[in-house]
């Protein structure tokens, strides 16, 4: 039991990207929980969870103590090497789906009109003024166009591929914040997971909208179709230079500065709204191009460094608080109060006065949080310990 319990939680965390599953596995298994420092060490297995058949219960032990069950349970998980490979697989599949999508695009590239073979059939339907069997013939016809199906099905796995990495990110991120070195200071992830090749592939998909080449019949398509219409909108907000927006208007996701200015999208998942918002930030010239020892600035670290509130619906996330554990020389910066008045009037008005806190999704009233004091709130919602 305890190493299907552990394979479970592996399982979820190695190959789903699911961080909270995979804590679920413990916490819910034990009934009263399990403390912080004992539930990481289970995630990477230099703890493991043996059964007391006689007791019926759980013991948690260090795994180096019982060598002789090494082969039984999980690997113990070397982070650092696991965000080695999924940055190479990252990049390999990034520069394969590139690669395929060229190849359609050059199909289409120099044209500005696309032919279909009309029967005969569906144009009398036409001009006899049957428009919508005529349009139902025409959806039929682009159905068996290989051209377009190959087109639409590429950008379905894109959007699939993307989102998905999004999601490994997310958790990588998560993991990086979480899992320090004994000195307190050293971060046992040394290596930077690097997201500029999916980044490319989102861009590469709004110069596809961009051609308007976006036929889609109905079902699952709905989403594709909302992608990429998104993308559209995206890459001309991008292109014209962001503004702030107004919160109210409750787009899909944000960030928050600490004087309450709010830079918004609207999209999916897979159009990376966060990153496109913070690279549009640097091309504003609000987030700096280098940082102090030259090297391209990573716009997400620095919105989260200097206080600025990352929002994605009800979910409300803040790492300013952690500047130092996780940097050192930089001091923490907290949540400004108008910053916490705008939290508290867009989550009453758009999500019925509930939100949810930190990587945790900690549900939380707006009224609570509004008045909650500084570090209470790193405490309870934003620390990863």
């Amino acid at each position: 039991m305890g190493m299907t319990l552990m394979q479970i939680a592996n399982e979820h965390l190695l190959h789903n990207n699911d961080l909270d599953k995979a804590m679920r596995c413990f916490t819910e298994s034990f009934g009263g929980g399990c403390p912080e420092d004992l539930l990481k060490s289970l995630l990477l297995g230099t703890h493991i969870v043996l059964v007391d058949e006689e007791d019926q219960c759980f013991n948690v032990v260090e795994r180096a103590k019982y060598p002789h069950l090494d082969n039984i349970y999980p690997a113990v998980l070397d982070l650092h090497q696991f965000v080695v490979d999924k940055q190479k697989e990252l990049d390999k599949n990034c520069d394969s789906l590139d690669k395929s999508l060229d190849s359609i695009l050059n199909r289409f590239r120099y044209r500005t009109t696309y032919t279909l073979d009309v029967p005969i059939k569906s144009m009398m339907k036409y001009i006899y003024g049957k428009d919508d069997e005529f349009i139902a013939d025409m959806l039929d016809t682009l159905e068996y166009d290989d051209d377009i199906q190959q087109m639409k099905a590429l950008i379905r796995i894109t959007k699939d591929f993307i989102e998905k990495s999004v999601k490994l990110s997310q958790m990588i991120h998560r993991l990086d914040k979480m899992y320090v070195k004994p000195d307190g200071k050293t971060k046992v992830i040394q290596h930077e997971f690097n997201t500029d090749e999916l980044m490319n592939l989102v861009q590469k998909v709004q110069s596809i909208a961009r051609a308007e080449f976006t036929h889609f019949t109905e079902g699952d398509d709905a989403m594709l179709q909302s992608y990429m219409e998104a993308s559209k909108e995206i890459d001309e907000i991008v292109k014209a230079g962001i503004e702030p927006v107004d919160i109210m208007d409750n787009y899909s996701a944000g960030w928050l500065s600490p004087e309450g200015e709010y830079y918004a999208l609207n999209g999916e998942i897979a159009n990376m709204l966060h990153i496109q918002i913070g690279q549009a930030l640097q091309e504003k010239g609000i987030v700096p191009e280098n940082d102090e020892r030259g090297d391209k600035q990573n716009p997400d670290a620095w919105l989260e460094q200097q206080g600025w509130v990352k929002i994605h619906t009800d979910n409300i996330q803040f790492a300013g608080c952690l500047n130092s554990k996780l940097s050192g020389d930089i001091p923490n910066v907290h949540m400004t109060a108008k910053q916490k008045e705008i939290i508290y009037k867009y989550i009453q008005i758009c999500h019925g006065g509930i939100l949810r806190a930190g990587w945790k999704l900690e549900k939380v009233s707006a009224a609570r949080f509004n008045m909650t004091d500084d570090l209470m709130l790193a405490r309870n919602y934003f620390s990863y310990n």
